[in-house]
This record gives structure tokens, sequence and C-alpha cells, in this order.
């Protein structure tokens, strides 16, 4: 026996039951259709601030610092504040002052801005880098290419990519970091992004050294010296020929080393300084040219790295041992000693944060496993106690079903439709009038849109063949001209000049171009009516279409627009 459900036949209280259960799943609905829905603007401030991060960090610092707190008056505003000061710092190489990223990461996480959670998911990956938990970086820089999409811009995800590359080229994980290194080589190649190829290139290299691949090493730097070359980057240049040259150098070819040396090193950049005269020493060396080894040591006493000096005192002490100067043999030694205590603090230092930053992340990921267990159990308690909820409605309706009284006899339901039928053909009575009178209301506005469009058209051709006979006996506009045309123009396009107005505050020249243009006139009757060039007529139109709408264009594209309005 099939059992039918009917409102009729439910008691007053089963009817507010079901009623109060729509209502939650409605207001469940609606709630999560506003949630996943909005879309909040951000004030344009801070877009434009976002746009100078890459291009102009100083300026895009020196906006955010004065920017005022009636812009930051909402937190989305305020969080994406805070990213854009560690996005310009960042881009500046300053390191991050505290832990603000987490905070803004957090936050962005329950918003549901997946662009901003993106790029706050790569600064926290910044974040632990610079604090030497290389685990966690890795896991922050796969959150943000997991968040990236084709609206992703490529620059960015090429940073992630690299920084990745780094991190595994740390960890001497060198297979990883090729393939990190290698997407970012593509999406650089992509945008034709030159200085970032050659940097990518570089990377590639450096890792095939690291892998005792000496010939594919150089291949790759030689790539990136060719592009360089090409780029015109002297200093870039000289920093992948020093890396050619230490490749040459470890290899045994000293002869390419001392070349490269001699030809493109002669004169680099303080910031290559020690890592050039340490290797010009270390040649010199291999040649037996000892009194150029000193005077690369000498040099690299002043200018060079903690690791620089230690090397150098190291040879300086042999140098002055050979000569028989004993008493600065002894005082270059104890250099030597200090600068390789201070190597071996640092070396130690570096290998207690790579332990410490693994143990934490082993903890971590043990506590994460304890809490996904427990939240497993909360969802399986959740899922059982809901459906045990469901079965009781229905097991409620079903028994309701199979007690329901009898449907209303059917001499009711005969009288019930008898009723609604008189009450059909009352209604229709009155439609029919209805419809007659709208038809003769139609009517009327038609005949006046008739002759409106009519007298706009009359307008228009009279405003036409008046300029038309300026044009041909080249006389100028005057300004009563000018408000006759405007007129007519307003009672034609009532909203044509207002549409202008809200997209630019475009002059009352520009205004008389666009008059123009709408009327139909070509470039060169507009140029002997403003008593301009026709040149200067396109690329006014071209400047238009970009005040208007904010993009580039060409005069032919302005008078399509124009004609659109």
């Amino acid at each position: 026996m099939m059992v039918r459900f009917s409102l009729y036949n439910t008691t007053r209280k089963q009817r507010i039951f079901i009623a109060v259960i729509a209502l939650a799943i409605a207001a469940i609905a609606i709630a999560a259709i506003s949630v996943f829905c909005s879309h909040h603007t951000y004030p344009r401030e801070l877009v434009v601030a976002d746009s100078l991060c890459e291009s102009n960090p100083d300026s895009a610092e020196a906006l955010l610092h004065r920017m005022p707190d009636s812009v930051l008056a909402a937190k989305p505003d305020r969080m994406y504040y805070d990213l854009l000061r560690i996005k310009a710092s960042n881009n500046l190489y300053e390191p991050q002052k505290d832990s603000t990223i987490f905070r803004i990461v957090d936050f962005f996480e329950h918003y549901g801005d997946k662009e901003r959670l993106c790029q706050a998911y790569y600064y926290q990956g910044k974040y632990y880098v610079q604090h030497n938990d290389a685990p966690q970086a890795l896991k922050c820089f796969q959150e943000a290419l997991d968040m990236s999409d084709d609206n992703t811009p490529l620059t960015f995800k090429s940073k992630i990519y690299s920084q990745s590359g780094s991190i595994f080229h740390d960890q001497d994980l060198f297979d990883d970091a090729l393939k990190m290194y290698s997407a970012s080589f593509v999406l650089d190649s992509v945008q034709k992004d030159t200085i970032n190829m050659v940097n990518g290139l570089r990377d590639i290299a450096q890792t095939y050294k690291y892998k005792n691949k000496a010939d594919s090493s150089e291949y790759y730097y030689k790539r990136a010296y060719d592009l360089s070359e090409k780029q015109g980057d002297k200093h870039l240049s000289q920093s992948v020929l020093l890396a050619l040259a230490s490749l040459y150098k470890n290899r045994g070819d000293i002869g390419k080393a001392h070349k490269i040396l001699s030809d493109e090193l002669a004169d680099v950049d303080d910031y290559i300084e020690s890592p050039t005269y340490c290797l010009a020493a270390d040649i010199f060396k291999k040649e037996g040219n000892v009194d150029s080894v000193y005077y690369y040591c000498q040099k690299l006493l002043s200018v060079g790295t903690v690791y620089a000096k230690e090397y150098a005192s190291g040879e300086l002490y042999e140098y002055y041992t050979m000569k028989g100067d004993l008493r600065k043999a002894l005082s270059y030694m104890h250099m030597y000693r200090v600068m390789s205590d201070s190597v071996h603090n640092i070396n130690a230092t570096q290998s207690v944060a790579k332990i410490h930053s693994l143990y934490n992340y082993n903890l971590r990921e043990k506590e994460n496993s304890i809490l996904r267990e427990s939240n497993r159990e909360r969802l399986f308690i959740f899922i059982g106690v809901s459906l045990l909820l469901v079965l009781l409605i229905v097991f409620l309706l079903f028994v309701n079903e199979r007690s329901k009284k009898k449907i209303l006899e059917d001499g009711l339901l005969i009288s019930h439709l008898e009723k609604l039928s008189k009450e059909s053909c009352l209604e229709k009575e009155s439609y029919k009038s209805r419809i007659r009178d709208l038809k003769q209301e139609l009517d009327k506005v038609s005949l006046m849109r008739v002759e409106r469009e009519s007298e706009a058209a009359s307008r228009k051709l009279y405003i036409y063949e008046q300029i038309k006979k300026c044009v041909y006996e080249k006389k100028n506009l005057h300004s009563e001209d000018w408000l006759t045309i405007e007129n007519a123009i307003d009672f034609i396009y009532p909203d044509f000049k207002k549409i202008l107005l809200d997209m630019s505050n475009i002059s009352q020249h520009e205004y008389e171009i666009c008059i123009l243009v709408k009327l139909g006139f070509t470039n060169t009757d507009i140029a002997t009516i403003m008593n301009r060039t026709p040149g200067t007529i396109s690329l006014s139109r071209s400047t238009l279409y970009k005040k208007l709408l904010k993009k580039e264009g060409k005069a032919c594209d302005f008078n399509d627009f124009i004609n659109s309005l």
C-alpha cells in the first residue's frame, strides 16, 4: 500500500515543527550564500600601494606610512595593509620584524580572500626561512602554490618556485631543487623576464655543480652569460662569469679560469669583491704566483667575509712562514685561529638551528596527527547523531501519514472547485478590462516616442548641417553655437554627458570632440572644426579612450565606444 503525504492531514504541532526545520535550512543556506558570494572591495589607496610593491617598493612603503586611519576602518582593509607592509619590506630586502604574518594568515584563512591568502602563505614561508625552519617554509610555499590559479601573476608563482628550490638546495636535495628552479625558469621565460631568467639559469648551473655534473653546469652558466650580455647588465654578467671561473678552477681548467679573471673580473663591484679575490688568490696559488696570492689576501682582510678572512689569514701565515718572517707569521696564525673560531661558531649555530627546526617540525606533525584523529572522531559522532535525527524525523512523518485522517469529502472538494471556477471567471473579466486600458496607454506612449524620435532626428540633422556648413566654409564655431549644439545633444541623448562625466572628469574641449564623434564627423572634419591638425585629433581620441576606459586603445576604438553610448 502506497503512503501519501499531505499537509492537510497533519496536526498544528507537526506543521510548526516542519516549518521550523524549513526556516533553519533556509537560514543556513542564506548564510552560506552570503559568505561565499560576498566580495569586499578594498580601498583604492591600498590597491595602488600593492601595484607599487614590485616595481617601486620605496614609494609603496612611503605611501603606506602616509595612509590615513579612515582608509583602514574595516578589518579586511587593515589586514591587507599589514600584508602590504610586509610585502614592501621584503622587496627592500628587510627581514620581518615580528610574527604579524601569522595573524594575517589566520584572518584570510577564515575570511575567504583567496588571492590575499596565497600571498600571506608565501610571506609566512619567508618568515620561516628567516628563522631557519626549512620544513615549515616548504609547507607554506606549497600552500601558496596550491592556492594559486590562472589569475595568479606568473612573477609571483616564479618566486615561490625559486624560494622552494633554494630551500631544497640548502638541504642538499638537489634533484628537488632542480625541479623547482626549472619551473621558475619556465615562468620567467613566458614573461621574457631576462634578469630572472639569468638568475634561474645560474641557480640550475650551481645545482648541477653540486651534483658533480660539470658539463651540465658549464652549459647553463654559458646560457646565463649569453642572456646577461644581451641584457647589457655588466654586474649580472660578472656574477655569472665569477661562478663559471670557479667551476673551471674546481675542474682543473686553470687557464680558462685565469682568462675570465684577467679579461672580465679585473674591476668588480663591492658585493662580489670577496668571492672574486678568493678565486684570484686560489688561481694564482695553483699557478705558483706567490706575490699575487699575497696581494689578493691583503685585499680580502679589508673587504672579505669571515670565511674569506679565514682563508686569507691562513694563506698569509704560509706566505710569511716561507719568507722567514716569524713575527708576522705568528700574527696571521693568531688571526686565522680567531677567524676559524668565528666560522666554527657560525656553522655550529646553523647546524643547531636546522636540528631544532626539524625537531619542532616533527613535534608539530605529531600534534597535528593527534588533532586530526580527534577531529575525525568528533566528525563521526556528529554524522551519527545527524543521521539518527534525520531517521527520527522520517519515522515521525511516516507514523503521521499512517495515522492521518481520511481525505476531505468529495462534496467539500467539489464545492471548493466550483467556488474557484466562479472567482476565475470574475478575474478573467477584470483582466480583459485591464488589458484594454494598458493597450490604450501603450498606444499613447508609442505615439509620444515616435514624435520625440522624429524631433530628435530633426535636431540632429539640423546640427549636423550647420556644423558641416562651418567645415566647408572653414569657419570656427563660437560659444553660442556650442551652447546650441550641447542643448540639442542633451535632448537627443539625455544621458550622454552624464555617462562621460561619471567615467572621468573630461574638459570642455574633450567633451566637444566626443559630441562631434557622436554626430558622425570624420577625423578631418573634426580637425577643421576644432582648428587642430588631424594627427592631434587622432592622438586626443586615443588619450580620451585611455582616460575614460582606463586602458590602452586606438582612435577607432574610441569612436566605437562613443557610438555605443
